[in-house]
């Protein structure tokens, strides 16, 4: 496969190990910009490995990753330029399952750490575009608080305003809202839908079925560390082609009334 600039990322014959385990065993895609790209799967199906060797918090074994024109080959013997590495995490935001905020700071501080400590700007510069973005999660009141007064919903707005802020080519969500309380989950899936509807590339590794059916361009399905099924959400949800895709879709159907 040719790296070419129609994709915003590309993944070539990706593998992982962890020691003998063979966590992602061949996976190849692409993603066009503003795409919205779902990854489902069952727990322990590699999604979320997946989603982390894209920027580099895990190495993959082997295999090529370009994100927004950086390319990265990895393998035996392959010596990996961090230049680049760094280069592609700046081009990628990523929102975890747990919100990951400091403690001792403010929401606004937290928001613009990233622009401050890494794209070096000063407070002056960076409290603005902080502030814009906390404007987007519905968060700008909160601005001067610390996040111990906040609800597990609004940590992950915040977590996902300091993403926004250092204004990435790619959104990566893995299972942004698996530690949320039922209540909370909607109010992070209305950010993450305004975000896909302003045209951003995002990745999301998610159980919620409505979103992906409702928001998502694409769904892979993931078992076993391969894609098992790649396709519009009509089709995953209508008519999967796959025997293992619509076996795990089944009794999802039942409970989120798909």
């Amino acid at each position: 496969m040719h790296m070419n600039d129609k994709y915003i990322i590309q993944v070539e014959d990706l593998h992982k190990w962890f020691g003998m385990l063979h966590v992602i065993k061949g996976i190849s895609f692409s993603v066009q910009p503003r795409e919205v790209l779902v990854v489902i799967g069952r727990s322990g199906s590699g999604k979320s490995t997946l989603l982390r060797c894209l920027n580099f918090l895990e190495e993959p074994s082997t295999g090529r990753i370009s994100i927004a024109g950086n390319s990265v080959d990895t393998g035996p013997g392959v010596k990996v330029d961090h230049s680049t590495i760094i280069t592609l995490r700046l081009s990628t935001g990523m929102v975890f399952q747990e919100f990951n905020l400091f403690p001792h700071m403010t929401v606004i501080q937290n928001v613009i750490e990233g622009l401050i400590t890494v794209k070096r700007m000063n407070k002056d510069e960076a409290i603005p575009i902080g502030e814009k973005y906390l404007e987007k999660v519905g968060l700008r009141e909160k601005r001067d608080v610390h996040p111990i007064r906040l609800s597990g919903g609004q940590k992950q707005r915040v977590a996902i305003a300091r993403a926004l802020a250092m204004e990435p080519k790619v959104m990566l969500f893995d299972e942004p809202t698996s530690a949320l309380d039922p209540e909370l989950i909607g109010e992070v899936l209305d950010v993450m839908k305004e975000i896909a509807y302003d045209g951003a590339t995002m990745l999301v590794v998610t159980h919620e079925m409505g979103f992906a059916k409702d928001v998502s361009d694409r769904i892979i399905f993931i078992d076993q560390g391969l894609i098992v099924e790649d396709g519009p959400p009509e089709q995953i949800f209508g008519n999967p082609l796959d025997e293992r895709t619509r076996l795990f879709l089944e009794p999802l159907r039942k409970v989120q009334h798909l």
